[in-house]
């Protein structure tokens, strides 16, 4: 393509910055931060003309986001907590604007490379937490540098993704391969134990296979590796496993959450009470179970209380334009064929982040909140190829 964006540095830099980035998500917060870091000072280095053509829709729309969480900082009613999130979430906007242009540096063939080094990177990971299970390191998995949570948030976007990955090769070897990947991740995701998250990708499987992205013997392959799976955990049962499952309408005090959230629903509707804002304000935290608690688990809730009506009506904006962006790529009958796949393995992965937004969060998240653009600015990508093959 002639019309990708023109870069100071080498493509060799360039790909590394962002492979690294693509498998330190939960194996070092140092290593994802650092090269964050890196990519956003090498695009401050960039030709003005080349990030004013980089420039779009999506990174717009990011940064409104960040310029009102950046106004409700300042009108807080906690500012001290609230100042924390200027640099808590300062990598997310820094990556908002850097990764978008880097992708759009790349050849097709290198932006879906870089998309499966992020899935296997995934499956690494999982085989990293599944481990530390099943030897008894942790009752939940896990990785080194992240909590069960994040771990189980960022495996559900990597299963997703792979499961809507554009596959050219149609062979016994590579159904085998992906089926593999596939069990890896997912396993991974269920010794997290996070209930929502295991039923998103259970219901992502069953659209996969009736969209007839799974194909029948990779059906066979996936219930014979999960009999063998399920022999395996016999062999460890974990006792917070079982806890879960007797449990499994327990809503871990999100009932409280949604109570205490009824009383203070209008003091504070335009601004919100601040970013980082949930300690302070949030009225029932001694009948809590867990005192760990520190957050609205849902991040409609906590855009809404922490940035008012205005932080939440930015945010609903970005996804829809994520969203509608995707589907005009996935319509758009000049959009190359493997790169409709990436925009819909994107879609997908987006909609499960959405969805376990409702009992989670992840725009927040120091860690997911970067998996979230990393996968958007795949969509810039192709979205910036689109555009100028029809001007061409």
């Amino acid at each position: 393509m002639d019309n990708l964006i023109k870069s100071r540095f080498s493509e060799k830099i360039i790909f590394t910055f962002l492979s690294l980035l693509a498998v330190s998500f939960v194996l070092s917060l140092f290593v994802m931060q650092l090269a964050g870091a890196l990519l956003f000072i090498l695009w401050l280095f960039e030709k003005k003309n080349e990030k004013r053509k980089a420039f779009d829709a999506i990174t717009a729309f990011i940064l409104i986001f960040g310029l009102v969480r950046l106004i409700t900082v300042f009108l807080s009613e906690y500012p001290q907590s609230s100042y924390e999130s200027l640099y808590k979430e300062a990598l997310f906007y820094a990556t908002a604007v850097s990764l978008p242009f880097y992708l759009k540096t790349l050849e097709k063939k290198k932006v879906i490379e870089l998309m499966l080094i992020f899935i296997l990177g995934a499956a690494v990971i999982s085989i990293i937490g599944t481990t530390r299970f099943f030897i008894g390191e942790v009752e939940r998995a896990q990785s080194f540098s992240s909590s069960y949570t994040v771990f189980s948030g960022y495996l559900l976007t990597a299963f997703v993704s792979a499961l809507f990955f554009p596959k050219k090769d149609k062979s016994l070897t590579q159904q085998i391969f992906w089926a593999v990947v596939y069990s890896i991740i997912f396993l991974g995701l269920l010794t997290s134990l996070g209930r929502a998250n295991i039923a998103i990708a259970l219901l992502a499987l069953l659209v996969a296979i009736v969209l007839k992205q799974v194909p029948a013997k990779q059906i066979i392959l996936l219930l014979i590796i999960a009999i063998i799976g399920f022999g395996v955990y016999s062999f460890r049962p974990s006792k917070v496993i079982g806890e879960r499952v007797e449990n499994i309408t327990q809503l871990s005090d999100r009932d409280i959450i949604w109570q205490g959230a009824k009383e203070i629903l209008f003091e504070h509707p335009v601004f919100g009470f601040g970013p980082r804002s949930f300690q302070q304000a949030f009225p029932l935290k001694d009948k809590f179970a867990d005192k760990g608690i520190g957050g609205w688990h849902n991040d409609f809730l906590q855009i809404y209380f922490e940035s008012g009506i205005i932080g939440l009506i930015s945010f609903l904006v970005l996804l829809y334009v994520i969203i509608t962006t995707s589907i005009s790529q996935i319509r758009n009958k000049k959009t190359d064929t493997e790169l409709k796949f990436l925009s819909t393995s994107v879609l997908a992965s987006v909609i499960a982040l959405i969805l376990s937004a409702m009992v989670a969060g992840f725009i927040t998240s120091v860690v997911l909140s970067i998996v979230f653009v990393f996968l958007i600015s795949f969509l810039s990508r192709i979205d910036f190829e689109l555009i100028h093959n029809q001007t061409n």
